[in-house]
């Protein structure tokens, strides 16, 4: 008996079904590629479920006959190529009728179609591969294809799809990428009966760019062009308000064909160099254009990659066309003074509000903070006193300076040396934990009682430091130990806000702000699918945030360690951050979404501290249970011992 045979005419059409039609997201690929090849002019893009139960595909290209339109369902029938040597010279985006015959394979299909010119359409029905119906039909010039039921005969692949949401982010992409490609062609994106995009296909790229990204990303382009050894670029480029956390906003076509290019994404990242912050990817949207015999597009069977004769050149032509672009004229960024959400007492206490409930805070006409259902609002006691103008003082130091007296274990009460006025003598009247595991005491004095919040459970032995000055408006120097050290002022500010947010988000409930204007943030297609599959998980990082709006979210609360000149970026990078994991989210990057929000709001370096301030900052980092790194993994402190010290100024040897 012969062990190899010839397969079905079916399970071999399935098979080709398994190479072209991953997702929903290649079907749309390419039919869409198929509309463009044929000279459309409007193209509308119409999904439902996330293209798995939907797609309707409709153009006003050329169209074709009857008899064409039955050879477009057999494999390898194409109106692209007709000998081997065009295969080393192709100008069009796909081989129309190779992706019919796949599409048709693993779905319901009817194609609606009509030449330019014919007095009546065609209609063909088509069940998993197999022709069911062929007849004349009333319709408009051009092509219309619907799919339905996308894998219904090959029900495993169902199971490697994702959530609707995501399949239409990938769908929202395909569309995206082919709109700036080609520009001249008017785009429309219905998904479940909603436009998502609509581009006016009159031919200028910055238009379309305005319509996928916004008014800010397009008032962030400037234009880049160069050109040769018969290779040129011509396109636009993004100043550093419109870079990303990812790759993602990197558009590269070649000949007007999307694909992904490490070489041409380094030659724009050197460019780019001391331009952006680290972690900071460059924006663009260029297309490359090369003789087709020395660019190969069939190294990649989803053609997404492109394999360059003489990459040394595309590296060059890529390079200075960016980098003339950022040169062309120095960006000077503006900001735009908006009200703001808290109180100005409040942004003057940079440390206060450790462990504050969700939503705890609310602010009224007059900005200032009302308490509602919380834990007491953390007030810096040491200036809150100092107002209150007491009378009181202490014997003047000589070095002026700030110390901890003896204290018992187990207390928490300091003396403050050194300094003109003093807290009055404090009466602990009750302790106990509140809701995030931290004791909360109430501190009565003569005259009026004031609430603080400790940040650990008991304050360490004998803490003595003392405190010598700040260096560079960065640095803290401070005696120890027997010992000079250094504390980075951010690194140690970003370590505490992110143990603050990282308890809160173990145990839900992370402290938030509300504000007083709500902030809208435009997306992109994609990166909105991304936000309504995880706005849940987005909002349990503190923010309450909703769609407003075809491309935009708003956004009425965020973390307490957020400010509200940070809301943007932060929350693109952290929809960045789940849009790349997707189901992988795990505590690690839970965490590494925390330190973004904690970086962001972190005290910088160059920024000159109060004696409060810098005495707090330290108080509590001494706290921390043997931490000595930002979240970045960058020291917070670092010692220089007394014999290291007389070493250099040649005392001992």
């Amino acid at each position: 008996m012969n062990k190899i045979k010839l397969l079905d005419k079916k399970v071999s059409n399935m098979i080709a079904a398994g190479e072209v039609v991953e997702r929903p997201a290649s079907v749309i690929k390419e039919l869409l590629e198929n509309s463009i090849d044929a000279n459309a002019k409007y193209i509308t893009i119409e999904i439902k479920n996330g293209g798995v139960k939907y797609i309707r595909i409709t153009d006003d290209g050329v169209g074709m006959t009857k008899e064409d339109a039955a050879m477009s369902l057999i494999r390898h029938a194409t109106s692209k190529i007709e000998k081997a040597e065009d295969l080393d010279a192709i100008f069009t985006l796909g081989f129309r009728g190779e992706a019919l015959a796949s599409i048709a394979a693993v779905s319901n299909m009817e194609i609606y179609t009509k030449a330019r010119g014919e007095k009546e359409g065609t209609l063909i029905k088509s069940s998993c591969g197999e022709i069911t119906d062929t007849c004349d039909a009333g319709c408009p010039e051009g092509t219309t294809v619907i799919v339905r039921d996308l894998f219904v005969n090959t029900p495993a692949r169902m199971k490697f799809l994702k959530k609707e949401h995501t399949e239409a982010g990938y769908i929202a992409d395909i569309i995206v990428r082919l709109a700036l490609a080609r520009p001249d062609i008017s785009f429309k994106f219905m998904n479940n009966d909603k436009e998502q995009l609509f581009t006016s296909g009159d031919g200028e790229l910055l238009n379309a760019i305005y319509s996928i990204y916004g008014k800010d990303i397009k008032n962030a382009m400037v234009r880049g062009e160069y050109s040769e050894h018969g290779i040129s670029l011509r396109g636009y480029f993004g100043k550093e308000q419109a870079s990303r956390p990812n790759r993602n906003m990197q558009n590269v076509f070649v000949n007007g064909r999307y694909i992904k290019s490490p070489l041409v994404s380094r030659a724009v990242e050197e460019a780019y160099k001391q331009e952006l912050m680290v972690g900071k990817f460059p924006s663009c949207v260029v297309n490359i254009e090369i003789d087709p015999h020395f660019v190969d597009i069939n190294v990649h069977p989803t053609k997404l990659e492109a394999k360059f004769s003489d990459e040394k050149s595309v590296y060059h032509v890529v390079y200075w066309a960016a980098k003339n672009a950022l040169h062309q004229k120095k960006t000077i960024p503006v900001v735009e003074k908006k009200p703001s959400p808290i109180s100005a007492k409040a942004e003057e206490s940079l440390f206060s509000g450790f462990a504050r409930k969700k939503h705890a805070v609310n602010f009224n006409e007059t900005s200032r903070f009302e308490k509602k259902d919380s834990p007491a609002v953390i007030t810096n006691i040491y200036s809150q006193l100092k107002e209150e103008k007491k009378k009181e003082t202490v014997e003047e130091k000589k070095d002026s300076i700030l110390c901890f007296d003896d204290v018992k274990k187990g207390e928490t009460s300091v003396t403050i040396e050194g300094i003109n006025e003093t807290p009055p003598a404090c009466e602990f009247i009750k302790s106990e934990k509140d809701d995030f595991g931290e004791k909360q005491t109430e501190v009565k004095d003569n005259t009026k009682a004031a609430s603080i919040q400790v940040s650990i459970e008991k304050a360490p032995e004998k803490p003595m430091y003392k405190i010598c000055g700040q260096i560079f408006d960065t640095y803290i120097i401070i005696e120890k130990d027997g010992q000079m050290m250094m504390v980075d002022q951010h690194a140690a500010h970003e370590r505490l806000r992110f143990e603050r947010l990282k308890e809160g988000y173990k145990n839900r409930q992370i402290a938030s702000q509300v504000l007083l204007t709500p902030t809208v943030v435009k997306l992109t297609p994609s990166e909105m699918a991304s936000f309504c599959e995880y706005k849940e998980d987005i909002c349990s990082l503190g923010f309450e945030a909703e769609e407003f709006g075809k491309a935009d979210i708003i956004i009425r609360s965020i973390p307490l360690e957020l400010t509200e000149f940070e809301i943007k970026e932060a929350m693109i990078e952290i929809i960045g951050l789940f849009s790349a994991h997707r189901k992988n989210i795990d505590e690690q990057i839970a965490e590494k979404m925390l330190y973004r929000i904690a970086c962001r709001g972190a005290i910088k370096a160059n920024r000159k501290l109060f004696d409060t301030e810098i005495k707090e900052l330290l108080d509590n980092i001494f706290a921390l249970p043997e931490i000595n790194t930002c979240p970045h993994g960058r020291p917070i402190t670092i010692a220089f011992t007394k014999d290291f010290i007389e070493k250099q100024f040649k005392r001992i040897v």
